[in-house]
């Protein structure tokens, strides 16, 4: 049972990471074109900062945290470990994804708040497009959701070692 859950949310995972990478790719298209067309034809695309700020950065981040989470992505401070005993730093991991579930479940939980509130009335930017704010707000309680079921799924079944971040980039 778990399993398949583990591979559930691993198949999730791939779909969310796929559109927060699509938003990191028309954000760097679009800033491209906006600094070529300011440089050369001295005009700017209207709204772009708000827009990649609003939603493009959001993606980015909140859909991308579950699977950076699976990979050991994530920052870790982890000076002190050497000197903890195996029993307390079991101890302390236990406490500290419980401590992460609770904290990013909240913030799905107010997340979702937040977008069904701007879906309900209507919200759009401040910006010149004016455009609808229910969706960017949406990607706050997939993301931390996801995140909090990764957490929660790795307190249940043993993860594979994996790499440092970093390590799959210097391979």
């Amino acid at each position: 049972m778990l399993n398949r859950l583990d591979r559930w949310i691993g198949r999730v995972e791939q779909v969310l990471m796929f559109l927060a990478a699509a938003c990191m790719f028309v954000m760097m298209v679009l800033t491209t074109f906006d600094m070529l067309s300011r440089k050369f034809f001295h005009v700017s695309i209207p709204s772009l900062f708000e827009f990649t700020e609003d939603y493009l950065m959001v993606g980015l981040v909140f859909l991308s945290l579950s699977y950076v989470y699976k990979i050991g992505g994530h920052i870790r401070i982890d000076l002190l470990e050497k000197y903890i005993p195996e029993l307390g730093l079991r101890v302390w991991t236990i406490i500290h994804k419980i401590m992460a579930i609770v904290l990013f479940l909240l913030i799905a939980v107010e997340g979702w708040d937040a977008a069904v509130e701007a879906h309900e009335f209507n919200t759009l930017s401040s910006s010149l497009l004016a455009y609808p704010m229910a969706p960017a707000l949406m990607m706050v309680p997939i993301g931390s959701g996801m995140l909090a079921l990764r957490i929660a799924l790795s307190l249940f079944v043993a993860q594979p070692e994996q790499p440092d971040a970093a390590d799959l980039f210097f391979e």
